[in-house]
């Protein structure tokens, strides 16, 4: 029996890029891996390891002999593309969130939900929960099993990067032109990002930010079938250019100290305990950069309030949780 093959949809963007290093990191051989994109970028070449490896387009035969293909394309190009996968016979894997809020399709955070790949299910598209929900739900998790929890309060920090390339680039551009005395260009966000904080990541709907529903909505069907907190969450974009950082109130049923907690948060395989806090080790995005786990630390208990910060480098956290995935689903 041949190996299974995976295709990155969408390689030259920032998440594919990311896709492609977990894909190496997960030891998967050169010949076993394709790069589709755009007819733009159809010819580039992409460095694997040591062998650079063409970028196809997504053209009539792209997508035969593929096992799995992983989607980090625009969201609009999505639905279809995924569409087209699944009427082939391939594991078609959604970061874009086109199928976030669909409920006939499993969505997965991946190390907290993954069980569900094992049950059965229609179709063959499974969608990743957005990393900033992945930070949320698994760093309450623990605390929600232990203790129950009964609300949370969080704040996201989030970076230019969840704007992928057209963020990071716009933030560099505005950087400079400030730095030379121009007044820059707000293209990209909806206000100036260098120099600024912006109080809503996404368009602004019945009170909340994009971002802000987003992370309400997917940790409902995450949580589907489980108590579920009250959870209220404040998006805020911030003049960095990688990284989310969250601060953590939560509110649970029974009173609790920090070393219970820390205790308890460092049973979870998709967290990293950073706090010692006289030697002012705690999560920042600087340090989760590489790193597909989620940092919590700045830990503080009194009674039955809890409080934390968690950090995750978002691009790598989706890109490692999708490969992961892919292979599971290579399997069955």
């Amino acid at each position: 029996m041949s190996d299974p093959v995976f295709a990155v949809i969408g390689a030259t963007g920032v998440v594919g890029k990311q896709v492609i290093a977990a894909l190496l990191a997960h030891n998967v051989e050169p010949d076993d891996v394709r790069f589709l994109a755009s007819e733009r970028s159809a010819g580039e070449e992409l460095d694997y390891g040591e062998e650079p490896l063409p970028v196809e387009p997504i053209g009539p035969d792209a997508f035969r002999g593929v096992t799995a293909a992983i989607i980090a394309t625009p969201v609009a190009d999505a639905k279809a593309l995924a569409t087209r996968l699944q009427q082939e016979g391939v594991w078609a894997i959604d970061l874009t969130g086109a199928f976030r809020g669909d409920q006939a399709v499993p969505l997965i955070a991946p190390g907290l939900n993954d069980g569900l790949l094992d049950r059965a299910f229609t179709g063959r598209i499974v969608s990743v929960a957005h990393p900033v929900t992945q930070l949320i739900v698994s760093a309450l998790e623990p605390l929600r099993a232990e203790w129950g929890l009964m609300d949370a309060d969080v704040t996201i920090l989030a970076s230019a990067a969840l704007y992928g390339t057209a963020g990071v680039d716009r933030l560099s551009k505005q950087t400079a032109e400030l730095m030379n005395a121009k007044e820059p260009d707000v293209e990209t966000f909806v206000h100036r990002l260098a120099f600024n904080l912006i109080p809503a990541v996404g368009p602004i709907e019945n009170g909340l930010a994009q971002l802000e529903r987003h992370v309400l909505v997917e940790a409902a069907r995450i949580w589907a079938g489980d108590a579920m907190p009250a959870l209220t969450t404040t998006s805020v974009l911030v003049p960095t250019y990688h990284g989310v950082l969250a601060t953590i109130t939560a509110h649970v049923k029974r009173p609790v100290d920090a070393d219970a907690v820390r205790a308890q948060l460092k049973t979870s395989p998709a967290l990293k305990l950073l706090d010692v806090p006289a030697d002012n080790v705690f999560p920042m995005p600087m340090l989760s950069t590489d790193d597909a786990s989620i940092h919590v630390g700045r830990v503080r208990a009194i009674g039955q309030r809890v409080q934390l910060v968690a950090s995750i480098d978002n691009a790598v956290r989706l890109a490692d949780g999708a490969v992961e995935l892919a292979l599971k689903l290579a399997e069955r």
